[in-house]
This record gives C-alpha cells, structure tokens and sequence, in this order.
C-alpha cells in the first residue's frame, strides 16, 4: 500500500506541475495549504476547547441534580414526620372525642333518670 500512497502523491504533483514553468505555482500552493491547515488546527481546537467545556458544564449540571434530589429527600422525611405527628394527633383527638360522646351518653342517661326519678316522687292526681 505505501507504494500505491507514493505513486498517487507523485501523479498528483506531477499532474499539477506537468512542466518546469509550472513550479512557480509552488509557493501560492504551499500557502493555500498553510491556511487550510491552520484553518483546520482551529477547528479542532475549538472542538476540544467545547467538548471540554461540555463536560464540566455535565459535571455542573449532575451536581446540581444530586443536590436538588438530597434537598427533596430531606423534605420529604420531614413532610413524613409532620404527617406522623398529625396523625398522632388525630388519633389523640379522636380518643377524646370517643371519651366525651361515652360521657355525653351516661349523663343524658342520668338525666332521664333523675327525671323519670322525679316524676315519681309527685303525687298522682287523677
């Protein structure tokens, strides 16, 4: 293959400088492919140059989101433990509730007691 390489390279140049004269387009050439070459340098450097940049700006970006996930745990336990100590408190609630309606129920009892109590300490009159 390296011969192939050589004898292609030597085609081309003798295919753009078929005669002596011709060789005076040498230096116009070399210039032209001096700049396509610098040209390209910079394209690659601003490729890495971006490519880097991408990746620290990824790193920004994944650090930023593991700390807006552990800010949402940290909410979240402590929406967890406000919701245990409500309900809790709902349960307490509700036990007293339970306790004041079992009152309520002895002393209506007590009252229609006392009064049916009183009816029939009254003299009946026909």
């Amino acid at each position: 293959m390296a011969g192939t390489d050589k004898q292609s390279a030597m085609d081309y140049i003798n295919q753009m400088f078929p005669t002596e004269a011709s060789l005076s387009g040498v230096e116009p050439l070399m210039q032209k492919i001096h700049n396509e070459i610098r040209k390209v340098d910079a394209e690659i450097l601003a490729a890495v140059r971006q490519q880097s940049n991408s990746g620290t700006k990824a790193r920004e970006d994944l650090a930023a989101a593991t700390r807006a996930v552990q800010e949402l745990i940290f909410k979240i336990q402590e929406i967890k433990t406000k919701a245990a100590r409500s309900e809790t408190m709902v349960q307490e609630i509700c036990r007293d509730i339970k306790k004041l309606d079992f009152a309520k129920k002895h002393i209506t009892t007590a009252i229609t007691a006392l009064h049916r109590l009183t009816m029939l300490g009254q003299p009946f009159y026909s």
